[in-house]
């Protein structure tokens, strides 16, 4: 199972968490400042030495698709646990992901409605 970090929240610039996969690689979950449902979250794999990433997905939870997505994260969570937040609810879905690829085929999932 992947190691999950710490959640670190900062109000200016969001919220994020950094993941490492059973294969070592890492991702970086962002929930950027559009407020505590809203907003984009972005996942990306960081590159030589952290100094740059890819960006391996990204979803608008403003939008229908991103709504639908969430809901179906955070059903049956409770209100005030992390996994009730965007970013709680994506690290929850990916922690068992144990390479990138798997990363990238289960958002495609999530946001597809599988």
């Amino acid at each position: 199972m992947a190691k999950v970090g710490r959640f670190i929240t900062d109000p200016k610039a969001g919220a994020y968490c950094q993941v490492v996969l059973d294969s070592g690689e890492k991702i970086t979950v962002n929930h950027d400042k559009g407020g505590f449902k809203g907003g984009r979250l972005t996942i990306e794999a960081p590159k030589w030495m952290g100094l740059s990433s890819d960006r391996v997905f990204e979803c608008a939870l403003d939008s229908a698709g991103g709504k639908a997505a969430l809901a179906r994260l955070t059903h049956g969570a409770p209100p005030e646990s992390a996994r009730a937040t965007p970013l709680g609810a994506f690290v929850e879905a990916l922690r068992n992901c144990k390479s990138l690829d798997e990363v990238k085929t289960k958002c495609a999932a999530i946001v597809s409605g599988h």
